[in-house]
């Protein structure tokens, strides 16, 4: 009599196959054998545990070396059923979730490889870029660099003499960049760099990039609300300019598909991530994440990509939370758009206004006081009123009427 194994296998095509499972998964289960076959002949494999099974947490060990190559996924019914520790994007509740995610694993696959391929990522400023990742980086390695590349040079002064490093007198060479930037300094420009290095390979996504320069100014302008110094301030440009290159990517990869997904937000009210994980299998925040790793960004940019639609952050990251407070109030005052609830976080900013140290006298507000002076009033003062609903709406409106009426957008910087 043939054996009888205790579990089924589905084959769901383009070589995907799905193993179903009643029982108590333990180290000596026959399953750990199969899933390991299995893995080695399939691109995917879903792990489907029933109602009474169970992945038990002795399987600790043996579900790791599973899990190791990133294409088991498992869904279970309760949370319960699993025991082990996994990856939040490698479980689900239901099939359809994981055959979802499938075809987002295979489209980050496809996008990250399209990423490698583009010019950006054989440029001098890439170079740099991942050379500045090594704290044991010199200036003359970076003069090493620039010296064969004197476009690039004259395009770092262009950044390092923009509004961005609030300097008055201009820079006229590298050396004197690092002098007063530092090295943390050459690597803001640089992420300037590679914005505009995107801006020109998506430039029919005018929007997203006209969104993506408005956040950073305005996550920009925040900082110096709460008195942030220059290096926290050039991180906070860098991080609200950077924070949707997954968006830029996704549209890229399929326009029409992202038209979709579009759409889904408009009309159906979706969050933006709902609907791109329904039409691609992957949102931009993850995608932007690990873009950003590929590319060679810093590592405390990664949150800015990877958690601006977050509704559960840390209030004490202040990068983080003036990233996802300007993306918000863009999202919900200028584009109409489901956006990220904000409001929670601005007693931390608040609370961090009310300690700066160089704020000025607060001055009183009137019922005859113009709405300019108003605002002018708030921003002066140092109690934190300015962070107050609906307070908040009016300073950061004005602050985005006079960036955009200043020209500055339109130039990129």
């Amino acid at each position: 009599m043939a054996e009888q194994y205790p579990f089924q296998i589905v084959n769901h095509g383009d070589n995907v196959f799905e193993m179903i499972v009643g029982d108590v998964i333990k180290p000596d289960h026959k399953v750990a054998e199969a899933l390991a076959i299995l893995l080695n002949k399939c691109d995917y494999v879903i792990l489907s545990l029933k109602e009474n099974a169970v992945l038990h947490e002795s399987f600790t060990d043996k579900m790791a070396e599973l899990t190791a190559s990133g294409r088991l996924l498992v869904v279970a019914r309760e949370d319960e059923q699993i025991q082990v520790s996994l990856p939040e994007n490698k479980k689900f509740n239901e099939l359809q979730a994981a055959q979802s995610r499938v075809n987002g694993e295979r489209n980050i696959e496809k996008i990250l490889k399209q990423i490698e391929e583009m010019p950006l990522m054989q440029s001098s400023a890439n170079k740099l870029l991942n050379m500045l990742r090594d704290p044991k980086v010199t200036f003359e390695n970076i003069e090493e660099v620039t010296s064969k590349d004197p476009k690039l040079v004259m395009r770092m002064l262009k950044i390092a003499n923009s509004a961005v490093f609030s300097r008055r007198m201009p820079f006229e060479n590298l050396k004197a960049v690092v002098t007063y930037l530092g090295l943390d300094g050459i690597k803001e420009i640089i992420l300037q760099e590679t914005f505009d290095g995107f801006s020109q390979v998506f430039a029919n996504q005018r929007e997203k990039l006209a969104h993506m320069r408005r956040c950073a100014h305005l996550t920009t302008w925040i900082g110096k609300l709460i008195g942030a110094d220059i290096n926290l301030l050039s991180r906070m440009n860098s991080a609200g300019l950077l924070h949707d290159i997954g968006s830029l990517a996704l549209c890229f990869y399929d326009s029409q598909e992202y038209a979709r997904a579009t759409m889904m937000v408009r009309n159906d009210k979706k969050t933006v991530c709902a609907a791109e994980i329904e039409v691609f299998g992957v949102d931009h925040q993850e995608l932007g994440m690990l873009m950003a790793k590929k590319i060679g960004m810093p590592d405390y940019l990664w949150p800015a990509m990877a958690r601006h639609h977050d509704p559960a952050l840390p209030s004490d990251d202040l990068l983080l939370v003036s990233v996802i407070t300007a993306n918000g109030y863009l999202n919900q005052f200028i584009e109409n758009l489901p956006f990220t609830p904000y409001e929670p976080y601005l007693p931390t900013l608040a609370e961090k206004r009310r300690k700066k140290e160089d704020g000025g006298r607060n001055l009183a507000r009137s019922a005859q006081t113009s709405a300019q002076n108003a605002i002018n009033s708030l921003i002066s003062g140092n109690d934190g009123e300015v962070f107050k609903v609906p307070y908040v709406y009016e300073v950061l409106k004005a602050e985005l009427d006079r960036f955009m009426l200043a020209g500055t957008e339109a130039q990129g910087m």
